[in-house]
């Protein structure tokens, strides 16, 4: 049926080699621990090259496609995008291997999400190396989470990422409503911000308590900066009802204002006072 298609835009990159398989995972959001979808694009001939893309869904209301012959009334926009797997398994290894190292097939393992194990083909051992420690007896290869090397993987990714954000049109300070008070600190006040908002996109991937000590490393006061995160969105949600609020008054009640005088300039009243007394073109023609 129609109302089954889904609406993907893809690079060509992604569907053009004829050896990739794609599929769709539901899977443990680290943040929210609620289910998100992620798209699996596995290479057949070369599993370890596997790459992981988290699916962001833009919907509106009223939407549909016309594909082919048919109208899809699903209207929704589905869009890949790269992400980072460790940013999944980090709430796995924090939980199972703290104290102990263990195999990486034992650790992925979540009842409410069985295709979790399928993050093993896009977790090769030197991206564990950067939040574990490796362990090997024989053929077994076991990790133990080193916090300290994930703290230290996170701040460099807010650093690389900050200047990412510095680099936009309309900086990072503007985009945030950021009024300098003084201009000789500019660019360590536009890099704090930028490096703030750097934190702000990486914690929406991390649960709360990973997000304080990421605060902590960062040098940010973490409740300082945890209220400061949420009352912006708070902010934000309010002064958004408050403009809803503002339109819907103007467009039920609208003021009139009451016309302006038009100014009569010097030169209009002398032509004015030279054509007074004169008779019009159109008493000529009247008998």
């Amino acid at each position: 049926m129609s109302s089954q298609k889904f609406f993907f835009i893809f690079k060509d990159t992604l569907v053009d080699t004829g050896d990739a398989s794609l599929k769709i995972l539901s899977l443990r959001n680290p943040a929210t621990k609620n289910s998100s979808k992620y798209l699996l694009r596995r290479n057949e001939s070369k599993p370890t090259q596997s790459i992981l893309y988290e699916v962001n869904c833009f919907n509106e209301q009223h939407r549909s496609w016309f594909i082919n012959e048919s109208v899809c009334s699903n209207g929704k926009i589905f869009i890949p995008t790269p992400i980072d797997p460790l940013f999944l398994a980090l709430p796995y290894l924090e939980e199972h291997c703290s104290e102990r190292a263990v195999p990486l097939d034992q650790v992925l393992v979540d009842e409410q999400f069985p295709l979790t194990s399928k993050l093993v083909e896009v977790l090769e051992s030197s991206k564990l190396s950067k939040i574990a420690d490796e362990k090997r007896a024989g053929e077994i290869v076991a990790y133990k989470y080193n916090e300290s090397k994930a703290l230290a993987w996170l701040v460099a990714k807010c650093q690389r990422l900050s200047g990412v954000v510095g680099k936009q049109d309309g900086s990072a300070a503007r985009s945030m409503n950021y009024v300098k008070e003084e201009k000789e600190n500019e660019k360590e006040e536009d890099a704090g911000v930028a490096l703030l908002t750097a934190y702000g996109i990486l914690s929406d991937y991390l649960s709360l308590e990973i997000s304080r000590k990421l605060a902590t490393a960062l040098g940010f006061p973490e409740d300082e900066n945890i209220s400061k995160k949420r009352k912006s969105a708070i902010d934000l949600e309010s002064a958004v009802v408050k403009k809803i609020k503002k339109e819907d008054i103007h467009e039920t009640t609208p003021i009139k204002l009451p016309a302006a005088e038009k100014k009569v300039s010097a030169k209009t009243k002398a032509l004015a006072k030279a054509a007074s007394g004169s008779k019009s073109i159109s008493s000529f023609f009247k008998k």
